[in-house]
């Protein structure tokens, strides 16, 4: 014990604690694209202010205490830095914990084991130590906090001298908000607001009218499923030419019509799914605060609406905008300890068809092929093995491709078991189905891995979308159809959901606007748009894109535009 308190004294423990608080930023000056001079200033002036936070207490174990959400939020960017590889905490990962499952999470964490040992191995031995240095009978001098004054200045003053020529060299990422932490706790700062917005839509919602209305005779019968999709990325379905055949049944159907190039508006459910059912979209993603769904104007029509989720309640906009429907119902309990797949969808749809309405509108939200792969499918469905894997690497990437591929198999079958539903109705019905968002899946020498990164990926943006008229929609609407099939290739994103959904169910409101249906003749996009961080919209092409997500787009024919 003698030893151990010679060898940590207080001061010992002051540059300890600063090494500590100083790794996030080491790392970021390496996975970071940033000018030589900002790299050091990315040192420089956060050393100094540690320095000076360090210096509040004459026991440095105290303030390292203090400022344990700094410390917390070091190990989620580091955590973060493994699954990504760069990037600084985004406010949408911040969401992503308040919208995000347990399971889900403990899913995840136990395969990023490496990074999770790896910041409790730095963090909790700090912590403890700081407990030691509060209790130790002796504190820093005054001569030694008085020098450590001195450095910190001398530190901050060097930082802001090197700083003015790293602004000049590079204005847009050279600048002090741009320093970590500062930009994390500004981006944890703009999650809490957005949060609290969102606690607030049924009051700043409450007014909101579709003044919507059917365009159709109202006892024609009407029947139409939206299927959102749960991070299944178009490259790995068969439809889209994909090496294996993951979409038999959907392949074998000459009346299904998929769309070859279409992008997500985000690459993280909590907020794309919203996007997909309101109109708001990134060019303008704060209106989704004072509006309700396309489930509203539907039923402002005279339909009867269903949301039927094979996911959590998380009290995000996807379960307000749920909360509109005549029935809302969440298959998955949180006391259940393993998910139900997906086919736990078909009795509730079969009771809902069963049930009459001559118009009905169903949304499922399924829970596709989220991680854990090898969870969201039947034995029936798995068609590549071996499909199970401890954790995630390189070594076991085809394992972890065999379960993602499996995943696939299921949707596949899922949606031909429900088209075949609304066949036998015999109603003008209509299906509609996309993803969420992509999924990276260790793909090239990056080794991203899952979805939700503050820069997204090919594989993240590029997604399914599958469209199914019934004969008798075909028959009465052949115009409208004709325009889809006309559509398969052209470029778009998921904004065309909400008013392609309304335009198919013969809905007139003023917020349908028919050069984004799918069925309309006006169909036109110009541009393409990623919701970025803060909610600023950007346009696809000038997303900061690797050379390997440029490849990829080439390889599939896409254009990132």
């Amino acid at each position: 014990m003698k030893h151990f308190n010679r060898l940590f004294t207080q001061r010992r423990i002051f540059w300890i604690f600063l090494a500590v608080m100083l790794v996030p930023n080491l790392f970021l000056c390496f996975t970071e694209h940033l000018p030589f001079l900002f790299k050091v200033v990315y040192i420089l002036i956060p050393g100094a202010l540690y320095l000076l936070l360090l210096n509040l207490s004459r026991k440095p174990g105290i303030t390292f205490w203090a400022l344990f959400p700094l410390h917390f939020i070091g190990a989620f960017q580091l955590v973060l830095l493994y699954l990504f590889g760069n990037s600084i905490i985004a406010s949408d990962m911040f969401l992503n914990m308040f919208t995000t499952n347990s399971g889900e999470a403990f899913e995840l964490l136990d395969k990023l084991a490496p990074a999770v040992v790896g910041v409790f191995i730095l963090y909790l031995p700090a912590l403890a130590l700081a407990v030691y240095s509060i209790r130790r009978s002796d504190s820093l001098t005054p001569l030694f906090q008085k020098r450590a004054f001195m450095l910190s200045m001398l530190l901050l003053g060097t930082g802001l001298l090197i700083y003015t020529p790293a602004h000049r060299q590079a204005p847009h990422r050279a600048r002090l908000d741009n320093l970590y932490p500062i930009n994390a706790f500004n981006n944890a700062r703009f999650a809490v607001s957005s949060w609290k917005a969102a606690k607030n839509y049924h009051l700043t919602s409450r007014d909101f009218d579709y003044r919507a209305s059917s365009s159709r005779d109202p006892q024609m019968p009407e029947v139409y499923i939206f299927v959102i999709g749960e991070t299944a990325r178009a490259g790995n379905w068969g439809l889209y030419g994909y090496e294996r055949n993951t979409t038999p049944r959907l392949g074998a159907r000459h009346d299904v019509i998929h769309f070859d190039d279409v992008l997500t508006q985000i690459n993280a459910t909590h907020k794309s799914v919203p996007l997909m059912l309101s109109p708001a979209d990134a060019l303008d993603f704060n209106q989704i605060y004072r509006q309700k769904s396309l489930i509203t104007a539907f039923k402002q029509a005279g339909f009867r609406t269903a949301f039927i989720s094979n996911q959590l309640h998380n009290g995000s906009f996807t379960d307000f905008f749920a909360d509109e429907a005549d029935c809302t119902l969440y298959l998955l309990a949180p006391k259940n300890k393993t998910h139900l797949y997906d086919n736990a969808l078909l009795p509730v749809v079969d009771s809902l068809l069963r049930s009459g309405p001559a118009k009905q509108l169903i949304v499922l939200h399924t829970y596709g092929s989220h991680f854990n792969y090898c969870e969201r499918y039947t034995a029936e469905n798995r068609s590549f093995t071996p499909d199970y894997i401890n954790e995630i690497n390189r070594k076991d990437r085809q394992a972890m491709i065999n379960a993602y591929d499996n995943s696939i198999v299921a949707t596949d079958w899922l949606l031909d078991q429900l088209i075949e539903r609304l066949d036998r109705t015999g109603k003008t019905s209509a299906l509609l189905y996309l993803s969420d968002h992509g999924e990276d899946l260790l793909d090239d020498d990056r080794d991203r891995f899952l979805h939700a990164s503050p820069i997204p990926t090919y594989y993240q943006l590029h997604i399914p979308f599958v469209l199914w008229f019934s004969p008798q929609y075909v028959s009465q609407f052949p115009l409208d159809t004709q325009q889809a099939r006309e559509q398969h290739k052209t470029p778009f994103d998921s904004r065309v959901v909400f008013h392609t959904l309304l335009s198919i169910g013969g809905i007139e409101t003023d917020y349908r606007i028919d050069s984004l249906s799918l069925v309309s003749p006006s169909f036109h996009l110009d541009k393409r748009y990623y919701l970025g961080e803060r909610n600023i919209p950007v346009p696809v092409k000038y997303l900061p894109f690797d050379d390997e997500d440029r490849q990829a787009f080439e390889r599939h024919g896409i254009a990132p535009r």
